[in-house]
């Protein structure tokens, strides 16, 4: 199914349709007012002292990188996530978990010469609704060892693995949903 359009090809729920119908001025003001701007800049200063560890120094670089990435908000300003709480605890406790064990995985196949390294390019095909869940995942597998997304389409996202991609599609999947949990989504069954 193709999404409408709203002029240069864009669909109708992409930021650039949102930015064509409102106008830039228009655009900036639904994601400063009402949208979420404090949450999405706590929530990226949060991953931000995370990703750095704290560093004083870094901040110098971090605090206009997360300005920048929280007013140009990928996802539709008039649309709200509920998040569960313990959906978001449960969705935490498995990104530890996959994030560890897919870093332990990279560096044993890094270091070990019997350990062969195994890129593929894996289609996943989404079980999320069409919406910022999707593009939230999407960014959540590239801070993850050994997987990157490499593409999206409306249908799936295409990524690179580095070792067993049968695991990897697990493991998205199983991250799919949870993150659907999260924010109280229905994900469509396993074909």
């Amino acid at each position: 199914m193709v999404a409408p359009t709203h002029g240069l090809d864009q669909p109708a729920n992409t930021p650039g349709a949102v930015i064509q119908r409102a106008g830039l001025n228009g655009w900036l003001r639904s994601q400063k007012r009402g949208s979420g701007l404090a949450l999405r800049l706590a929530f990226y200063a949060l991953i931000w002292l995370l990703l750095t560890r704290g560093d004083p120094g870094s901040w110098l670089w971090g605090l206009p990188a997360i300005a920048v990435a929280a007013l140009f908000n990928p996802f539709e300003p008039s649309h709200r996530w509920r998040l569960s709480p313990a959906g978001l605890l449960r969705f935490s406790w498995l990104f530890l978990q996959l994030s560890v064990q897919g870093a332990l995985d990279t560096a044993w196949r890094t270091l070990n010469p019997r350990q062969r390294l195994t890129p593929a390019l894996v289609d996943y095909v989404w079980r999320l609704p069409p919406n910022g869940g999707r593009i939230f995942l999407a960014n959540i597998i590239n801070l993850m060892p050994g997987t990157l997304c490499v593409r999206i389409t409306d249908d799936a996202m295409t990524m690179h693995t580095i070792g067993d991609s049968r695991l990897a599609v697990a493991n998205v999947s199983r991250l799919e949903s949870v993150i659907a949990g999260m924010l109280q989504q229905q994900v469509d069954a396993d074909e």
